[in-house]
């Protein structure tokens, strides 16, 4: 049985049901997206083409990196004892391994949230050490955590950093215990152990999606050039495309005939800032190691906004192919899936969280009225003063002792609405994360991780088999901007 017998047995494709799309299944377009002006479509491999098992392979790293620091730099073997917990960490902190902290930043790069090794900080604690400044993300000591390949990093990193602080761990301070887990990280992934375990496992570690190949055949049918562009080596490429796509279609038995050109090894994201020379692979036509972006877009006789760049990593992939080369760009979130899943199930609460806020908001407008009225009320009475008789002075008493009650009876309402609402908020968020909330937001703000998407990503979905149900030759719209006043109008009208 074929990907498009498969497909469609699942779920037929039909004009009705493209009104009807599940959330989970759309393209979520923030600049608008002309698709019929795109003449090359490229992907990244990692946790975009192939969506690999979580957290199983995330715990297959985390382990993998614990026994290599054990074993190599020296490190108690306390380390072997830890489990890797996949709720701990998300997309889009900040590692200040100066400090050993892990960080949640808002759009203004301000810390909201924060945990030293894995114990959460309070409020009081987190205004010692940042204060209410603006974050330098690139300064020494920092790393953001910007991939799904990353979460074992951050939870090894704040384990260590408790070791370290009960005497556990031996080290000079956090920094050491920083630069030691990237190192283990990346020893781990290029030393071709946890690869040659995730081939040797692929149809655990790599779920196959029989979509995907109905998505890449679309767009080539529709006349796009399709490119790969990925930082693994070609023998593990070969292993995991060749596991997806090899036999899902009569027309390509083959997964590199999905493609006009594949460059493995490439070095993202100095594939989009350097200029070193392509080099063609023996025996594979089409496949090269290394290159950079003029010789990439002079082999597909396309530049620029001409490119679609769908990858999974905000700075690597999206960041830098849309401002060193002008592609659009599509993100993969895959944590989307989730985070809509849970956006429906806590509708209930949020609206109720819509209904408290706006009465606490009224509420406070109310009582601030109120107060000023008493303020005027007791500046009338010190100006006239003796002028007044002792009828209206005692009058003026009367309204003011009226008005301070009014003003009190509405404070603690507001105090009773804002400890509904708080605690309301803290239950929904601690159901998207009980550590960081949800990935986009925090309380009513959005997080450094959402600014960035807006910013560079014309585009995002959670996975790539999304795009079967784009039409290759349509404009995918991204929402009006308006200010304010613009969205009331529009809203009333």
């Amino acid at each position: 049985m074929t990907a498009w017998d498969l497909a469609f047995l699942a779920a037929p494709p039909t004009l009705e049901a493209d009104d009807r799309l599940p959330p989970a299944n759309k393209l979520y377009a923030l600049r608008t997206l002309p698709m019929g002006e795109i003449k090359a479509v490229g992907f990244d491999m990692d946790h975009t083409l192939a969506r690999y098992r979580s957290p199983e392979i995330d715990e297959l790293a985390f382990k993998k990196s614990a026994r290599l620091l054990v074993r190599d730099r020296g490190y108690s073997p306390w380390l072997l004892e830890i489990e890797y917990d996949p709720a701990f960490a998300m997309r889009g902190l900040v590692l200040d391994g100066l400090r050993g902290n892990l960080l949640k930043l808002n759009r203004e790069r301000q810390v909201v949230r924060a945990c030293h090794g894995s114990q959460a900080m309070s409020r009081p604690e987190l205004d010692a050490v940042y204060s209410r400044r603006r974050l330098s993300t690139a300064a020494k000591g920092f790393r953001s955590i910007d991939t799904l390949f990353e979460l074992p990093e951050s939870h090894l990193y704040a384990r260590m950093v408790d070791g370290l602080d009960r005497g556990l761990l031996r080290a000079e301070n956090y920094i050491e215990l920083f630069h030691d887990v990237r190192w283990a990280i990346d020893t781990a992934h290029r030393n071709g152990e946890m690869k040659a375990e995730i081939l040797q496992h692929r149809d655990f570690f790599i779920p196959r999606e029989p979509l995907l190949a109905l998505a890449l055949d679309r767009l080539k049918r529709e006349g796009k050039k399709l490119f790969l562009l990925t930082n693994s080596d070609w023998s593990f490429t070969d292993g995991v495309l060749g596991h997806l796509l090899n036999g899902q279609d009569e027309a390509r038995p083959h997964w590199t005939d999905y493609f006009d050109l594949m460059v493995v090894s490439s070095r993202k994201p100095l594939f989009f800032t350097d200029s070193p020379e392509a080099v063609a692979l023996g025996g594979h036509p089409h496949v090269f190691c290394g290159g950079h972006t003029a010789w990439l877009e002079a082999q597909l006789q396309a530049e620029g906004e001409q490119i679609l760049y769908v990858g999974d990593h905000i700075y690597g992939d999206v960041l830098r192919s849309k401002k060193n080369a002008s592609w659009r760009t599509l993100l993969l979130v895959p944590e989307l899936e989730r985070e809509l899943k849970l956006l429906e199930a806590k509708g209930h609460d949020l609206r109720e969280l819509f209904r408290l806020e706006t009465g606490r908001r009224r509420v406070q407008r109310r009582a601030s009225v109120i107060q000023d009225q008493w303020k005027r009320n007791r500046a009338r009475r010190y100006v006239l003063g003796l002028r007044l008789s002792t009828e209206a002075m005692a009058a003026l008493d009367h309204e003011a002792s009226q008005l301070a009650a009014s003003a009190e009876a509405l404070r603690q309402r507001v105090d009773l609405l804002s400890l509904e609402i708080s605690g309301l908020l803290s239950a929904v968020e601690a159901a998207f994360n009980p550590m960081w909330g949800p990935i986009f937001r925090d309380r009513d703000e959005q997080t450094r991780f959402a600014d960035q998407i807006q910013q560079f990503a014309c585009a995002y979905t959670g996975r790539v088999e999304n795009l079967y149900m784009v039409d290759p030759r349509s404009t995918v719209y991204a929402p009006v901007p308006t200010l304010p006043h613009e969205r009331r109008e529009m809203v009333r009208g």
